[in-house]
């Protein structure tokens, strides 16, 4: 087999591809013999067959057949044997001639993955979180425990901060009543709901008292008809209800699965809880950094298009689900850009543990998978659908992956430490997460 590899652009690669005619015709007639044995044709026993007669009635299909099978297995080849890195299947431009004898020769084009120069973890400078779990972290949660368990009672009167206020109310626009028939109903905590207009608007009424006002709704509000703009709202308090925490006794801490009924034990296991949070927090804060400084050095890195393509679909698939429309409403031009960072950023990291010989630790996996387990109620079953899932395994290893490459870096990267509360950690990895 002869191959000549042409760059027709920076990550796309022709491939010329000769194949003897001697190898393909062995091939044939190979493949005619072993079907002799099987076929059955009048005047003649199976394995009797005379080659001429096998040739005229299927030498065209097995020859077909035969030159189908050896396109696909020499491409594999040539690509081995170039030392070619393919991001996608490769796309023979043109089939051979299947009825002609003689050699065989055809062209096809590869995308292959960009080479990147050799990354030097020792001169990148990343900002370490240095932060611990506190006493005040634990109780905070513990307040956040209390108010997931909350109920309401109603309250006589008018509704004061941290009650919840259900309402009804009907806008008029330019173009009519939102919503057009009946009444919106919509429940807020004063406080807590981000809508100061609606909550001054509704402060002094009590339940069953009505008022018509002009209010302007927020930018990012759900109704596109009234997001960003000042309208009459006519609006009647419905009820309104203060909170009631439940306390932390014996059968709200045994409700957490802490059998002992005992505070301290719920205490240790809500820091455990935090502390694993603030792991998880710790690494995203760290390779985003890590990342960011990769894509400054390789701004003008390409990336292949068709990985780009996919991921780009993907976020775009995502998006639909989110706001429960159809994907093939949706352009995937908004998503080209995130996509694009993505993909570099991946390609980057892979390529920092390709260049050191980081390979993925099937201990972390394991206990990433049931650490992920332990939040349902069978997480043996849990674990065994991840390990029979490959889609569902090689995302968990792809996030060991990257793990492993942040704790290497930041082994020989220049670290300086930062003094940071276990929120602020929290919130700059979710910030963090919503960019990329």
């Amino acid at each position: 087999m002869q191959v000549t590899v042409e760059k027709t652009s920076a990550l796309q690669r022709l491939l010329k591809v000769k194949i003897p005619g001697e190898q393909l015709q062995e091939k044939v007639n190979s493949r005619l013999k072993e079907l002799g044995k099987k076929v059955k044709i009048k005047g003649f026993r199976p394995g009797r067959i005379p080659h001429k007669i096998l040739l005229q009635r299927y030498g065209k299909s097995v020859r077909q057949e035969v030159v189908s099978e050896i396109v696909q297995s020499s491409l594999f080849e040539a690509i081995e044997k170039e030392s070619l890195r393919p991001a996608s299947n490769p796309v023979v431009d043109e089939l051979p001639d299947m009825s002609a004898g003689g050699d065989i020769e055809f062209t096809a084009s590869v995308e292959v993955y960009p080479e990147i120069e050799s990354i030097d973890p020792t001169v990148i400078n990343l900002d370490q979180p240095k932060t611990e779990v506190t006493e005040a972290d634990v109780d905070e949660m513990l307040q956040t425990l209390r108010e997931q368990r909350q109920t309401w009672a109603e309250v006589d009167g008018k509704p004061s901060k941290g009650n919840q206020v259900a309402l009804e109310y009907v806008a008029q626009t330019d173009d009519g009543p939102v919503p057009a028939k009946g009444r919106q109903r919509l429940s807020i905590i004063l406080g807590a709901s981000g809508f100061d207009a609606l909550e001054k608007a509704v402060s002094g009424l009590s339940a069953g008292e009505s008022k018509t006002t002009k209010i302007k709704f927020p930018d990012e509000y759900g109704d596109p008809q009234l997001a960003g703009v000042k309208v009459s709202v006519e609006l009647e308090v419905k009820s309104v209800q203060r909170s009631e925490l439940p306390e932390i006794d014996e059968e709200f801490i045994k409700s957490f699965a802490v059998e002992s009924g005992v505070m301290d034990d719920l205490r240790t296991e809500v820091r455990g809880n935090l502390e694993r949070e603030l792991n998880q927090a710790t690494n995203s804060f760290l390779k985003t950094q890590l990342v960011g400084r990769l894509l400054e050095v390789h701004s003008d890195l390409e990336v292949p298009e068709s990985i780009v393509q996919k991921e780009a679909n993907n976020l775009k698939n995502r998006a639909a689900q989110a706001q429960g429309t159809k994907a093939d409403d949706l352009s995937v031009e908004p998503y080209m850009e995130l996509a694009t960072r993505r993909v570099k950023s991946g390609l980057l990291l892979a390529e920092l543990a390709r260049q050191n010989n980081i390979i993925i630790d099937g201990a972390k996996v394991r206990k990433a998978i049931e650490t992920v387990a332990e939040t349902y109620e069978k997480p043996l079953e849990v674990v065994q659908m991840y390990y029979g899932n490959q889609q569902l395994l090689d995302s968990v290893e792809n996030i060991v992956l990257e793990e492993q490459v942040v704790d290497w870096v930041v082994g020989k990267a220049k670290i300086k430490e930062q003094p940071m509360s276990f929120k602020d950690v929290i919130n700059a990895a979710a910030a963090a997460g919503q960019a990329s």
